[in-house]
Formats: structure tokens, C-alpha cells, sequence
């Protein structure tokens, strides 16, 4: 692009804008569109991407909120590997904005935040919206939630702080940047003498490990033949070679609450989920009994995924930690040893410097036998109240309802569950059928953070990001009446996403939580509401359903044929606690 453009209405030469240039990186980077809400601050950049629609491929989606824009962002970068964009004029424009960033901050989700100013001549003065160091300051409000965070007051610093930001958005420690650009700095020029820039450092690259520190590894796994394999979100792009050698090792394989949807449930070596609702397998699996060595490959070691920081399973001396990460290795400081580097290069290395004559692993492509017992259930992966899988009840039992629907979704369907009761539940009873062993992530969470809200917007993205996917969101009826408006973005753009609203008529994790704790029961109820009533006020296709015969009788593969949107109003069991305790026993926790 040069400094000068030819204007697509009339033919005559108009000058380039600042909101012109971050168009034109947008489309140089493959983002296809910008979630927000606009505002008189940003207009100038709704403007630019009006104009350049043809020539940059990028487009702004209207959200109902701009929270709703930070989670549809944090949606689509999970889903397609593209930096997620998202933007807000000033004011509480900037403040909305604020939990779907930390969320992503928590997460390490790659996300660009463009936020308006009032224009710079107005600073100090009062401007309606103000958001500079004399206002509500938006800078300092970001700041403990991003990877870099910049206010762009002159034309010559917008391109290097641009780059800069995705660069640290799309490092080793990966998550959102924020940019604030004061509105008299989109509309000026640019100069018509700079330099073309690179796009960003770190686009394409991974993290290659020391050679010295591979070799080190692959001497101190040969001196063990009892391991474990543990999954986590940052093995992505890596489980062909982390299955490959866990095949040839005969080691049992168990994932995080995040690294969940990387492999099939179905895999003969897979013991469940280790963390936050997870199993006693998978807890078994890694104690010192069953395990002399837990290989942990691309995990955070947080909360959720440590089972409350257990000491006796992956935080142990027998620990062995590979991340692209420094930050997630910096909580393994009690490892025996430490690698920082791409999960997939390190495995890749082990699967090379295999003795000669290890037996050749079963392709990590291929169909995989079926493991399951004569109701359908894995063999392999302990399940709490299993018996409530297979016995039908008023109003409906939630562990029967995502086991149910597990095995009705169509192959490949991403499932966004909700914080509260629809995560708990679907880590522990959601085990679809898988055609391949290693498919894309198919069930993102958000549980660093926890924001209620977050699974409808991460949909809504998702879905846009791989529009070919079935995607199912599930969903409370406390999180949906915070963010209920959003699912009509769905609808105006006429995209099928499947919202489950499972409604009892309380913040369940909380009362459930209360009375596990010996708390008074207070503070959670909710009204009795009719979601799939306001769904149809919006023109969406809903059904309440009361028993699962009425959910059969709909046909639940059909439903993610549909052209829009279809929500579906759950009344489910509230007396039917979640699998909890892990979290319960953190929160008594003593100092």
C-alpha cells in the first residue's frame, strides 16, 4: 500500500489514515473481521474498513456488548490459530471490555484490543468519554491485563506499536494487547516517506529447545519404565508425536481440563481428566504407585489442571516439564527437570531416538477401536454416579443429559461450556464418539478466569472461525441472563450455533458449594424464566424440553443443519450437585 490510494467511489487519489494502516495489517495477518461496538471515538476506523471491505477481506460484526465482542474474539483465535480482534470507543466502551481481556490475559489467548480516545486536543478538558491520564484511565486500567498496552497520541508511533503488540500478542508468553488511539489520530495522514515494516516477530515461529537439554531428557525417560503422559493446552499442532510416543513407551495417556479435546477419549492408552472435575483414573494413573516419572507436556499447572495443587500426583519430584511457555514453567520449580520448547519438536526428537526394533505405533490417523461397555460407556475412564448415565428422570438429570448428548452430537462438534455447572459437568460426562484419534481442540474452556458469559461470545467466534464445525454451547441459566442478547448476533448473520440453557432456576455451583461448605443457602436463586420465549422474541427457533424423550424427538443431529441459531431451554434437576469437591476442598483450604 502506498501513501496515496485510489478512492473506490469516484477514482480520485485520497490520502492513506492511520485507520487505513491498521486495515491494512489486519489483512495482511488473515483476520477476517472485527468484533464491537461502535462509537464517535473509533468511527474512523469503521469507516476504514468500510472502504478497504474488498480489498482487505476484513469486515466489522456488530456484538450486543462489548464484553460480548472481547469473548467472540477470544472464540475465534481458539478456533482458527488467527490473532482474535476486537475493538471499543472510549469510556465504558473501554471498561466492558475489560473481563473478556482478562479472561484472555488468564488464558493466553492472542487478542488485539483497539480502544478510542477522545481527540488529543480535548485531553484534560472534560471530553464526554475521556479515557486519557486526566479521565477514567483506560491505560492504567489495562495494564494488568495485557501483554502490552500503548496510547497512540502522533501518527509516526501508531506502525511501531501495532507491530509491537502483535508480536508480544503471538509470543512465547502469549495473550492480549491493548492499543488506544486518541479519535484526531485515525483520520490523519501517514507519512508519505516511511518504511514498510515487517508483520511481526514471532508469526510462524516455535520454540526450539536446547539440544544439550534433549539429549539430557531423552537419557533420563530411558531410565523409566512406569510414566505417564499428561496433556495440556499447549500440546496443539503436537499430539500426533506426543501419541506416537506414548504408543511406543506403553505409557498411559491423561489430559488437563484444557488439553481435554485434543485426543479421543476412545484411545486405548487415555485414563481420563486429571484437574478440576476429572477422574479417579486419571488421579490414580499419576500417584507414585502407578507412575515412576509424569511426563507433563504444554500445561499451565494451575488450579484447575493440578487438582488443587497436588503434590502427591503431577507436582512431585517425578515431574518432567516441556512448554513453549516460560511463564508455566516458572510454577514447576520442583521438577527434576525443565524444557522450554515446542511440544512437538521435543516429541518428535524422543519418537527419532527410539531403541531400533520399538514396535511401530498404530497411525494416530486412524479409526480407533471401540472401548466401550455394553451401555456405551468407557471402559477405561471412572465415572462418578455412573449409573445416572442410563436412568431417565423429571425434570432431568444433568449427568444423564451430557452423557446423552455426547453421543448424539454430530463427529467433530465443538462443545463451549460454560464457568459454573455446565463446565464441571461436561469435563466429567462428556464422551463424544471420535472418528480419528487427533482432531483440533473440541472443547475450549475458560477456567482461569472463570467469567460467566464467556461460552455464548467463544461460540459465536468459534463458529465464524470454522464455519464448517457444528458448535454446540452450553450453557447456565445464571451465565445466559447475563449475555442473553448475543446470541441474536447469531441470527442477524445467520449463522447455526446450538445454545443449551440448562435451567434450574439457581447459581448452582454456588448453592451446591455453599452447602458442601456448611454455608446458609442464600443468594442464588434466580426467577423462573422462559428462555426459549425470549429466544423467539428475537426470531430464533427454541424449544423447551422437559425430558429427554422430548429432546430425542427433535432429532439433536439435525439441529446443527439449521440456517440460524436454535436454543434449547433444559429444565434440569437443581438437586443434582456438580463434581465440585476438588474446588470445595481449595476454598476451605486452611492459610
Amino acid at each position: 500500500m502506498t501513501p496515496e490510494t485510489i478512492d473506490a467511489h469516484d477514482g480520485s487519489i485520497a490520502r492513506t489514515t492511520c485507520a487505513d494502516l491498521i486495515v491494512h495489517y489486519l489483512g495482511l495477518l488473515g483476520v477476517p473481521c472485527v468484533f464491537g461496538v461502535p462509537g464517535g471515538n473509533i468511527d474512523a476506523l469503521l469507516a476504514a474498513l468500510a472502504r478497504r471491505r474488498e480489498a482487505s477481506g476484513v469486515r466489522w460484526v456488530l456484538t450486543r456488548s462489548e464484553a460480548g465482542a472481547g469473548f467472540m474474539a477470544d472464540g475465534f483465535a481458539r478456533e482458527s490459530g488467527v490473532i482474535g480482534v476486537c475493538s471499543a470507543t472510549s469510556g465504558p466502551g473501554c471498561t466492558n471490555l475489560l473481563t473478556p481481556v482478562s479472561s484472555a490475559y488468564v488464558d493466553g489467548v492472542p487478542m488485539l484490543v483497539i480502544t478510542g480516545q477522545s481527540a488529543i486536543r480535548t485531553f484534560g478538558r472534560g471530553a464526554m468519554q475521556e479515557g486519557a491520564a486526566s479521565g477514567a484511565d483506560t491505560i492504567l486500567m489495562f495494564k494488568g491485563c495485557t501483554r502490552y498496552n500503548a496510547l497512540v497520541t502522533h501518527p509516526d508511533q501508531l506502525e511501531h506499536n501495532l507491530l509491537a503488540a502483535l508480536s508480544h500478542a503471538t509470543g512465547p508468553t502469549p495473550g492480549p494487547v491493548h492499543i488506544s488511539i486518541a479519535q484526531d489520530i485515525f483520520e490523519a495522514s501517514v507519512a508519505p516517506d516511511r518504511e514498510p515494516a515487517s508483520r511481526h516477530a514471532f508469526f510462524g515461529q516455535e520454540v526450539t529447545p536446547d539440544r544439550l537439554l534433549l539429549h539430557r531428557l531423552n537419557i533420563l525417560l530411558r531410565a523409566y519404565r512406569r510414566g505417564v503422559v499428561v496433556v495440556g493446552e499447549g500440546c496443539a499442532g503436537a499430539m500426533e508425536e506426543i501419541l506416537c510416543y506414548a504408543e511406543r513407551s506403553g505409557w498411559p495417556i491423561v489430559t488437563t481440563p484444557a488439553g481435554r479435546g485434543l485426543m479421543s477419549a476412545d484411545h486405548p492408552l487415555y485414563r481420563g481428566v486429571f484437574g478440576s472435575a476429572g477422574h479417579e483414573s486419571a488421579r490414580r494413573t499419576l500417584t507414585a504407585g502407578e507412575a515412576d516419572i509424569v511426563l507433563v507436556a504444554g500445561a499451565n499447572l494451575d488450579e484447575s489442571a493440578t487438582c488443587g495443587w497436588d503434590g502427591s500426583t503431577i507436582l512431585s519430584r517425578r515431574l518432567l516439564h516441556i512448554s513453549s511457555n516460560p511463564e508455566h514453567l516458572a510454577r514447576s520449580y520442583m521438577a527434576q527437570m525443565n524444557l522450554m520448547g515446542s511440544p512437538r519438536i521435543v516429541f518428535r526428537y524422543l519418537n527419532q531416538e527410539s531403541p531400533a526394533g520399538a514396535p511401530a505405533p498404530p497411525s494416530p490417523g486412524g479409526v480407533l477401536p471401540a472401548l466401550r461397555d455394553a451401555l456405551g460407556l468407557p471402559q477405561r475412564i471412572s465415572l462418578l454416579h455412573v449409573e445416572d448415565c442410563s436412568t431417565d428422570g423429571v425434570p432431568i438429570n444433568p449427568r444423564r443429559l451430557f452423557w446423552r448428548l455426547s453421543q448424539q452430537v454430530p463427529p467433530g462438534t465443538r462443545l463451549y461450556a460454560d464457568a459454573g455447572n455446565a463446565f464441571f459437568w461436561a469435563s466429567h460426562y462428556w464422551h463424544p464418539r471420535c472418528e480419528r484419534v487427533v482432531e483440533a481442540n473440541r472443547m475450549p474452556i475458560s477456567m482461569g478466569f472463570a467469567a460467566m458469559g464467556w461460552a455464548m461470545g467463544a461460540a459465536i467466534g468459534g463458529k465464524l472461525a470454522g464455519p464448517r464445525n457444528p458448535v454446540l454451547c452450553i450453557t447456565g441459566d445464571g451465565s445466559y441472563l447475563m449475555n442473553a442478547q448475543e446470541i441474536s448476533v447469531a441470527q442477524q448473520l445467520g449463522i447455526n450455533v446450538v445454545l443449551l440453557v440448562l435451567n434450574n432456576g439457581v447459581l448452582g455451583t454456588v448453592k451446591h458449594g455453599q452447602r458442601m461448605r456448611g454455608l446458609e443457602d442464600t443468594g442464588n436463586e434466580l426467577p423462573a424464566t422462559d428462555f426459549a420465549l425470549m429466544a423467539r422474541a428475537m426470531g430464533i427457533e427454541s424449544h423447551r424440553i422437559r425430558s429427554l424423550d422430548e429432546l430425542d424427538a427433535l432429532g439433536v443431529a439435525s439441529l446443527f443443519r439449521r440456517e440460524g441459531p436454535v436454543l434449547l431451554d433444559v429444565l434440569v434437576d437443581p438437586a443434582i450437585a456438580p463434581p465440585i469437591g476438588q474446588r470445595v476442598r481449595n476454598l476451605q483450604a486452611p492459610a
